[in-house]
């Protein structure tokens, strides 16, 4: 959960997130628990995450998550993020967005009204659309790094665990970028599952002030995730 700095860093409040996340999908009856019987499972496809202060070691934070209404029935939604520190102080607020993914039928399921009511959502549903945006792929790179994905990658989905594209995009920054300061504002769009055994290699850009590290496989034909860094 903690730096070199002993700050709270990026992957450790995604992970508090995803946590939160969990624990109320759980408390409505689509948890990980429940996949077994419901056959139905969130998958991640945007975070996006901006952190205004980082906690040290020892200090308490506190997460906040609310789904956000629907407008109408669709094949993705999108749930809100705070994080508050022991004084009640923003540390960080984060936006994701979800599809409902039909286990039995190897396929997105649409989203209805049944679904969304369960979790009391609240807020709007365009302001976090907006919010996300969509990533674009740079037109050129400056360096690549390659990668096969190990075991400890792999999650409960049988395909890379979302946060490990986190890692997988530090390890393609330069040596300068990775040793500064944590940075600060965090987007990954994720496109395409990564499994077991994959080749992968990672694209760094650097444009307008942002760092960028597209994941594609081996062959470079299939877009993984794009990752955005300032």
């Amino acid at each position: 959960e903690m730096g070199m700095s002993n700050k709270l860093t990026n992957y450790g409040i995604l992970a508090f997130l995803e946590d939160v996340a969990s624990n109320h999908s759980d408390t409505v009856g689509y948890g990980v628990k429940d996949i077994a019987t419901k056959k139905r499972a969130w998958l991640l496809m945007d975070w996006k995450l901006e952190v205004f202060k980082r906690p040290s070691f020892g200090e308490k934070v506190y997460t906040k998550t609310w789904a956000t209404k629907m407008e109408k029935p669709s094949y993705h939604v999108y749930r809100n993020f705070e994080v508050l520190d022991e004084n009640n102080e923003l540390v960080a607020t984060a936006t994701s967005k979800w599809v409902f993914f039909d286990i039995e039928n190897n396929r997105i399921a649409k989203i209805d009204e049944s679904i969304i009511s369960i979790y009391n959502p609240e807020g709007s549903e365009k302001e976090a659309a907006e919010k996300i945006g969509k990533l674009r792929e740079p037109a050129s790179f400056d360096s690549i790094f390659e990668y096969k994905v190990k075991r400890a990658d792999i999650d409960i989905n049988r395909h890379m665990h979302n946060l490990n594209y986190l890692n997988l995009a530090y390890e393609a920054l330069p040596e300068s970028v990775y040793n500064a300061p944590e940075l600060n504002n965090v987007h990954i769009m994720y496109k395409h599952q990564i499994k077991l055994g994959d080749n992968v290699k990672c694209f760094y850009s650097f444009e307008n002030g942002k760092h960028f590290v597209t994941i594609k496989s081996e062959d470079e034909k299939t877009l993984h995730a794009i990752v955005e860094l300032y």
